[in-house]
């Protein structure tokens, strides 16, 4: 098992997304951060989210992946509110492997990706105004009128670290079962705003080493004609090693 880690500025000033991961006797822990807010603040959120998250796997996981998780996002979303003020914070996608069973975490926009059997399927929900409205229809709590007069404010984030009392999380009750074959992505939306989804699965789905994909992911994002976010992403391969 092995994992990459990639991220450029793109055509921004600021750097605000963050990224690290460790490997323990746990098993794998990766995190994917992308800073909102004031530019200086932002950056810091995303980098203190992935510090924080990744000191308390390393001396507190006992083992129950959703209880952990739920404990790291609450105290670091205090500790980024706290910190920062209203309006700043980050999104956050985590991952979690251990003999092949997939946990995973996310607050945001920020995506976790599996790529298999020729298909690259989204396991997270992005969480902003858009999913917000979706379910408000679904349940008959506003009209189609009401529904199209929002959507154009979709991409809105309704759940992020640092709100003070986070709103919305996708967090795995079990664990998925991994199969040989099987690579990950967790990314900003810098990657998936810049590509199209074939364009990444393509790159990613090439059979080349880990490192090679990452680099070549990267390179289409700077090919991309026009302004692009912060990107950051990891791969993760289940069968290649260090």
């Amino acid at each position: 098992m092995n994992y990459e880690i990639r991220s450029i500025i793109g055509t921004r000033k600021v750097q605000e997304d963050a990224a690290g991961g460790c490997v323990t006797d746990n098993g794998l822990f990766v995190v994917v951060c992308d800073g909102i807010g004031s530019r200086a603040e932002g950056g810091a959120s995303s980098k203190l989210t992935v510090s924080r998250f990744i000191e308390m796997y390393k001396n507190e996981y006992d083992g129950h992946f959703p209880k952990f998780i739920t404990k790291a996002a609450d105290i670091t979303d205090m500790e980024v509110n706290e910190q920062f003020g209203k309006g700043c914070g980050t999104t956050v996608v985590a991952a979690h492997i251990k003999d092949n069973e997939l946990n995973w975490f996310s607050v945001g926009d920020s995506r976790l990706y599996i790529i298999r059997d020729g298909r690259m399927k989204q396991i997270t929900k992005d969480h902003n105004y858009g999913y917000v409205l979706e379910r408000r229809r679904e349940k008959n709590i506003i009209d189609e009128e009401t529904y199209q007069s929002e959507i154009g404010k979709a991409e809105r984030l309704a759940s992020f670290i640092g709100m003070g009392g986070i709103d919305i999380v996708d967090v795995s009750m079990k664990p998925l079962t991994l199969k040989p074959g099987d690579r990950l992505l967790l990314t900003t939306d810098g990657l998936y705003k810049s590509l199209t989804e074939k364009t990444i699965y393509d790159t990613i789905a090439t059979g080349k080493s880990l490192c090679i994909t990452a680099d070549e992911l990267i390179s289409a994002v700077k090919r991309y004609e026009g302004p692009t976010d912060n990107t950051t992403f990891s791969l993760i391969d289940l069968e290649e090693t260090t």
